[in-house]
């Protein structure tokens, strides 16, 4: 015959008595209460261990911000053009000059006029290269501060629009 499993109100001693006994009054061999022998075993189960608890999720990773980079400062294409055309034109001068010029029949003077012209539209065009050189970098120069004004832009934090009290002047009153 199977035992009644309990426990003792008093003491809590697990108990086991013969089924003979339910509903009866038995005395606890441990503590010596007259306690009630129940109908059926209590059955208690082991408490469960707690749950362990949910690890918690990896922080997200931070959003990656972009590189902010500035454009680099690029050399005018058209510039190097007349650089190019102006070392022509100043060797040009000079053998322009050194074929008319350089015969016995008198043209010395024409050799002369076309090496000088030919010199003197070289630097003219150098000049021309140089100003359209810095003319394009002060563009793309003020195309990167433009860059940077409107970066810092969006990261400044809004102004304060709430109007601050402000101290008002006493008032003067004349009597007549």
């Amino acid at each position: 015959m199977p035992d009644i499993h309990f426990e003792c109100p008093k003491c809590s001693q697990t108990l086991d008595a013969p089924e003979e006994l339910a509903a009866q009054l038995i005395d606890c061999p441990t503590c010596k209460e007259t306690i009630e022998v129940p109908v059926r075993s209590q059955h208690k189960e082991p408490p469960k261990p707690p749950e362990p608890a949910p690890k918690p999720a990896p922080p997200p990773a931070p959003a990656k911000v972009p590189e902010f980079r500035l454009p680099e400062v690029e050399e005018s294409g058209v510039a190097i053009a007349l650089i190019f055309i102006a070392v022509l034109e100043f060797i040009g001068a000079v053998i322009g000059g050194f074929v008319v010029g350089g015969g016995y029949d008198g043209n010395t003077e024409l050799g002369w006029l076309i090496f000088g012209c030919g010199v003197l539209s070289g630097l003219i065009l150098l000049g021309f290269a140089r100003v359209i050189e810095y003319s394009f970098q002060s563009a793309q120069r003020l195309r990167r501060l433009e860059l940077l004004i409107q970066r810092a832009s969006e990261q400044k934090p809004p102004p304060n629009t709430a109007l601050e009290p402000t101290a008002t002047a006493p008032s003067v009153s004349t009597k007549p």
